[in-house]
């Protein structure tokens, strides 16, 4: 099959989600797929507040705000960093919430004695697991003001950065491109780190105090500050450095993320034989 005829198929598969029982069950429309996430939700208001408070402090690497004038200052915080907190705060709530909704969905089927039962099925290996992932994922209510929040941050940071500040069109439309894709690079791979680890441990509950190790971990080491600092020490000049500080973690997050999925795939057909 070449790779046209993939990409249709590829959205015909898509499109028919809505009929796909996998998903409509990881979603919530019938049964009792995921108690770890109604659970989770009981608590929500606390992620909510904590997702507030530490999207305020990690809302806008502090190094943009070392190419604003004093004038710009408060333009410039209007204009990207509050947005910015916002986007944060969604992302870090997001990033909390899906490996409750990934991490349990293939060990639980496992430990039930269920997971031959839907290898049974016409479905592939990697359908099955997309189906699961979409319909978790679906439970969450963010992305559409995600991608409104990551577009607006996008744009304004490539004329501030191309236009106000005296930058380069082509160092703004890389500092562009990775605010547009860290986010959702960053959920995914919560997301995807969950069902990772569900796929070689039997316990759900390991699984996802597992996921939320790794993803603490990571956002430690994707610190857009932390990449600032190791592109001046190796030499880069300011723009250059800024331009790493924010688009090398949305490559990380990237690359882990298709990792994790040559990783799950690969574990569940051994789960199969």
């Amino acid at each position: 099959m070449g790779y046209p005829a993939r990409l249709r198929s590829g959205w015909r598969w898509f499109r028919s989600l809505n009929e796909n029982p996998i998903y409509l069950r990881e979603k919530g429309g019938w049964g009792n797929p995921n108690p770890f996430y109604e659970m989770l939700r009981r608590y929500s208001p606390f992620v909510v507040m904590a997702a507030i408070v530490l999207g305020l402090c990690a809302g806008t690497n502090p190094a943009l705000l070392g190419t604003t004038e004093n004038n710009e200052l408060v333009i410039f915080m209007c204009v990207i960093c509050l947005p910015g907190a916002l986007l944060s705060m969604l992302t870090i709530y997001g990033s909390f919430m899906a490996p409750a909704l990934t991490a349990p969905t293939i060990s639980m089927e496992v430990d039930r004695g269920t997971w031959d039962i839907l290898r049974l099925t016409p479905h592939s290996t990697a359908s099955i697991l997309l189906a699961k992932l979409f319909g978790g994922l679906a439970r969450l209510r963010i992305w559409t003001v995600m991608l409104l929040l990551s577009s607006f941050q996008a744009l304004m940071l490539f004329c501030v950065l191309s236009f106000v500040s005296g930058g380069t069109a082509v160092s703004g439309f890389f500092i562009g491109l990775g605010a547009l894709i860290r986010p959702w690079v960053e959920v995914l791979f919560a997301a995807f780190i969950g069902m990772y680890l569900s796929t070689w441990v039997r316990s759900a509950t390991y699984a996802l105090a597992g996921s939320y190790v790794i993803v603490v971990l990571m956002k430690l080491f994707s610190n857009s500050a932390i990449w600032l600092a190791i592109w001046k020490l190796v030499g880069i000049d300011d723009s250059g450095s800024l331009t790493g500080s924010i688009l090398t973690p949305a490559i990380v997050y990237g690359t882990a993320v298709l990792f994790l999925w040559w990783g799950i795939v690969r574990q569940a057909n051994k789960l199969s034989n």
